[in-house]
């Protein structure tokens, strides 16, 4: 959800430039409605966009200010990755944003990417033919280097399993927080009409909108993630319809994940930046719910497999093993880093990465290294501070209950709510207290919000950079 779309006709913004959109109900119903996916565009791919590109929504550019979206969570601009690359390059033009309708495909979308980085690419080899000076100064020739956030990552590879010569003419892909395996939250939102939870007219839209979107549901887990109890299975079209998906799109994007498991490609110099230490959901079990709907219940557990491909189970009982292999809060470590064995591990969220200092400071390295191939190195496994905000928002008057975990005590560290689009600090200091209901050593705090509006929550230890993620909070139904 990083780019800004409109629509094609009237140039009326559709997502990703008016608050609005997500706290004020007219506008929001409107604005989701027109987000929805029609029949042409739930079956484009690749051939579509070669033939005849989609004209009803256009991306306008990269995500410039904060948003959220319900169990998505929120997500920071990119402004300041575009800034960090540009000021290491020759010249400024070197690097060029690519936004996409995210609503379509990854098929799709990743056609108009293997055309836009092969006309950058021979752009810029014209320009340094024609400045002989920067040769004369050691400018290499030119290739492509991706930096690609989330579902981009799922782009990029596809576009360059469709060109292969433009795999040639890449020196590096870099990763960040890309579900290579899918991510239990994109069923989630498919399922938000089912959960129990309060509806509100932001949860039915965000929903209804998500059930029609190829690209929600090019984000399934390919994995075995749905807990059987005794077993542990893939899911199948039939299961994401149970739980409010498409059929039809499910059995797509499901075909593709089998289409990887067997294929063997690898993006050529990958680098994966995955977030770690915070609590991610990694599996799934199915429970029945008020007139016999399929609830998805998530877990912050995972299973692992071994080299025969068979599950690891418990010697003594034979129950599949369990294991929490943490994550960004989005995806978890197993999806993020497939692929490769050149990761590099921060302590951050999904949605905040791509402003995360220290992901900001390994695409600069990887962008100016010589010579190519140098292997990051994993970081470590000790436990750090993760952040866990309501992942549905919250309401207004009503308490938000904001979670630290992995840390001993509360000594020294600083939990903080601002608003994300004025600056302002609403209320009084947070107190951060040992939670009595969590198992796990938790501190949580009460925020109330005096207003509708995105607010960022800030993590400060003073010992590891800071940990921020964003919550909506909106106006209660009428």
């Amino acid at each position: 959800m990083g780019s800004v779309l409109e629509d094609t006709v009237t140039g009326r913004p559709l997502w990703g430039a008016d608050l609005r959109m997500l706290t004020s109900s007219p506008m929001g119903e409107d604005l989701f409605g027109a987000l929805r996916a029609d029949a042409r565009e739930q079956a484009a791919d690749a051939g579509t966009a070669r033939r005849a590109p989609l004209t009803r929504v256009r991306a306008t550019g990269l995500l410039a200010r904060p948003w959220w979206l319900p169990v998505l969570e929120g997500l920071d601009p990119y402004s300041e990755a575009v800034t960090a690359l540009r000021k290491v390059t020759l010249a400024p033009e070197a690097v060029a944003p690519f936004p996409y309708d995210w609503r379509i495909a990854v098929s799709y979308n990743a056609a108009l990417l293997a055309r836009t980085a092969r006309a950058h690419l021979e752009r810029w080899r014209e320009r340094l033919a024609a400045r002989p000076e920067w040769a004369a100064a050691g400018a290499r020739q030119p290739r492509l280097l991706f930096v690609a956030h989330s579902m981009g990552g799922l782009v990029v590879r596809a576009a360059l399993e469709q060109d292969p010569e433009l795999a040639a003419d890449t020196r590096a892909v870099v990763t960040v927080g890309t579900p290579f395996l899918g991510s239990v939250k994109s069923v989630l939102a498919l399922n938000l009409l089912n959960t129990g939870a309060k509806q509100t007219w932001l949860l039915r839209r965000v929903q209804a909108m998500a059930a029609t979107l190829p690209g929600v549901h090019d984000l399934l887990p390919g994995y075995r993630c749905l807990d059987l109890g005794l077993d542990v299975e893939r899911l199948t079209p039939g299961d994401v319809a149970r739980f409010g998906g498409d059929r039809d799109l499910a059995a797509r994007s499901l075909g593709e994940h089998a289409r990887h498991r067997v294929s063997g490609f690898a993006l050529p110099g990958h680098r994966a930046v995955v977030g770690e230490a915070q609590p991610t959901m990694q599996t799934l079990d199915e429970q029945q719910g008020h007139a016999g709907l399929a609830i998805a219940v998530g877990r912050r557990y995972a299973f692992d497999v071994g080299e025969d491909g068979e599950l690891v189970r418990d010697p003594a009982t034979g129950i599949p093993a369990r294991r929490d292999a943490s994550g960004d809060g989005t995806v978890h470590l197993p999806s993020a880093c497939f692929g490769t064995e050149a990761v590099t591990y921060v302590f951050g969220q999904h949605g905040t990465l791509m402003r995360h200092d220290e992901v900001l400071r390994q695409i600069r390295r990887i962008a100016v290294e010589r010579p190519q191939g140098a292997n990051l190195g994993p970081g470590g496994v000790d436990a750090g501070p993760g952040l866990e905000v309501p992942r549905l928002g919250g309401t207004l008057g009503e308490p938000l209950i904001l979670t630290v975990t992995g840390l001993e005590s509360p000594a020294g560290v600083t939990l903080s709510v601002r608003s994300a689009t004025t600056g302002r600090h609403p209320g009084r200091p947070l107190t951060l207290r040992r939670d009595p209901d969590r198992t796990d050593g938790a501190l949580s705090a009460r925020f109330t919000a005096d207003a509708p509006d995105l607010y960022r929550v800030t993590l400060e230890t003073g010992r590891h950079a800071p940990v921020t993620q964003l919550v909506l909070v909106t106006t209660p139904d009428a």
